[in-house]
């Protein structure tokens, strides 16, 4: 029994709604409250003003000036906004050139692949007033890692503050502790991203050739990660890796030199070896991290069949990310999906597959 718990999955934890019953589009929206539109209007600046040059303001009525309270308003030339049109609510500050992407549009392609079965809808929901959405569904291939299921997802986002882009990810995740894993050396490889242009409803359309590239992809993941679970790490092995994924060059260097042999000093870095981390300048935050992923090792949840492996070696990485990092809410999902983690995550694979060859 790990001390461990699953935090489950970052789009699941209590910031969407489930819509696996959902057959449509216009269904997963209804039901996620989803279904708003948004629309594109012109920015007005108000800027303060002294009533004693009340007479100098020149005000333009005809353009749209105007003066209310103690502010002057003018239109904001080539300055434009989203909001929501049922309540009127700002979403955020775009382009000129920037196209908005209906809510029902972004996902609709994806309504064949629901009715032929090659997928299920899973998730859906938003973040702020629909600043931000999103809509998860999983693939119907579950691949073996061993004895390890690993489900597969398609999360799509959609952004209406002008932040980014439509964005389509493919991520695996191991079932019995949830962790979300990399799906390709680089984590680019696992994005499609479209930018609101005027072409993005025409690149929206392509969502037989998305599944068929996830199931492609998932292949090639489960090859992958079977490599790495064939893979001996010895205790010592992990630390290592452990460590210098974490530490800077002149950190792990500095350390060493200390220590005066590189597997006493990784070992002293994970015991939180006071005169060793001072010498080396490495943080008490990041040696908190680099021990709780050693422990994550040993202790985590379903590390105990893995251990001794690359695999579990990269799973301690995931699993301490994915189940015991502190971000909650939107800022766990997009660390994990899109951020900081993601990256993590893809150098982790990247340092076991090369411990590997």
């Amino acid at each position: 029994m790990s001390k461990y718990y699953v935090k489950g999955l970052p789009w699941s934890c209590g910031i969407g709604k489930d819509v696996q019953d959902c057959v449509t589009t216009e269904e997963v929206m209804k039901k996620s409250g989803l279904d708003f539109q948004v629309d594109k209007c012109e920015l007005v600046a108000r800027m303060p003003f002294s009533i004693k040059k009340a007479d100098e303001l020149k005000l333009d009525t005809k353009a749209g000036d105007f003066v209310h309270g103690n502010a002057v308003y003018r239109d904001c030339p080539a300055a434009y906004a989203t909001y929501r049109t049922d309540y009127n609510i700002p979403l955020g500050i775009v382009k000129s050139k920037y196209t908005v992407v209906q809510n029902e549009d972004a996902f609709k392609f994806f309504d064949d692949v629901i009715k032929c079965g090659q997928a299920e809808w899973q998730t859906a929901g938003m973040f702020g007033f629909g600043q931000k959405i999103f809509v998860s569904a999983k693939l119907p291939n579950t691949i073996k890692v061993g004895n390890d299921p690993i489900d597969n997802y398609l999360v799509f986002s959609n952004n209406h503050d002008g932040s980014g882009s439509v964005n389509i990810l493919f991520t695996p995740v191991r079932v019995f502790c949830t962790n979300c894993l990399a799906a390709a050396r680089r984590n680019a490889d696992a994005f499609i991203r479209i930018r609101h242009t005027q072409s993005v409803k025409e690149k929206l359309d392509i969502g037989a050739q998305i599944i068929a590239a996830a199931i492609q992809q998932s292949n090639s993941v489960a090859e992958m990660y079977n490599y790495l679970n064939g893979i001996k790490m010895t205790d010592k092995d992990v630390a290592k890796y452990i460590c210098e994924l974490n530490l800077t060059d002149a950190e792990r260097l500095a350390a060493i030199d200390y220590t005066k042999n590189e597997s006493t000093a990784f070992s002293r870095i994970i015991a939180r070896d006071y005169p060793t981390l001072e010498a080396a300048k490495i943080s008490t935050r990041k040696a908190n991290a680099i021990a709780g992923m050693y422990d994550y090792y040993m202790n985590g949840i379903a590390q105990r069949d893995i251990a001794g492996t690359a695999w579990g070696a990269y799973n301690a990485i995931t699993g301490y990310y994915c189940n015991v990092s502190n971000m909650e809410g939107e800022k766990r999902m997009d660390s994990i999906l899109y951020g900081h983690t993601a990256t993590v995550f893809s150098e982790a694979l990247n340092s076991a597959l090369a411990y590997a060859s």
